[in-house]
């Protein structure tokens, strides 16, 4: 599923205070969405759209298997964080300001990375370091 930036912001925070997809999901069918716009600043209606369009694909989202339609480089850092736990001193920025370098992760993660990224992201590995950029 192809999703926004602010898409997956909402899911990574929700899947942190933590909601599973069956708790999302009976608060969509119930119309209590405004439950979490009392405890956090996401568009309820998005989310619901996104629901209604396709449930299955949305508990697929749910599980991280989702791709980011446009990734930018703050938004990477913000994914990286909010998904994976990675900080800002896991990695550095490129000179050019167009990637991250220096990342050290699992091939799990490499892979779930791989997939969140929209196409205009490459990814390179170099020995035990990731490069992502632009």
């Amino acid at each position: 599923m192809a999703i926004s930036m602010m898409d997956a912001y909402t899911i990574e925070l929700l899947k942190t205070h933590p909601y599973t997809f069956e708790q999302i999901k009976h608060l969509i069918e119930n119309d209590e969405l405004h439950r979490l716009t009392d405890k956090y600043d996401i568009d309820t209606d998005r989310f619901k759209t996104l629901f209604d369009d396709n449930a299955l694909e949305m508990e697929q989202a749910f599980a991280g298997n989702y791709k980011v339609k446009f990734v930018t480089i703050n938004g990477l850092k913000n994914l990286l964080r909010m998904r994976f736990q990675i900080s800002d001193d896991q990695y550095e920025l490129l000179p050019e300001g167009n990637g991250l370098q220096s990342l050290q992760i699992d091939p799990i993660t490499e892979q779930q990375i791989r997939g969140m990224l929209s196409s205009n992201w490459k990814v390179e590995r170099n020995k035990e370091l990731l490069t992502l950029y632009v």
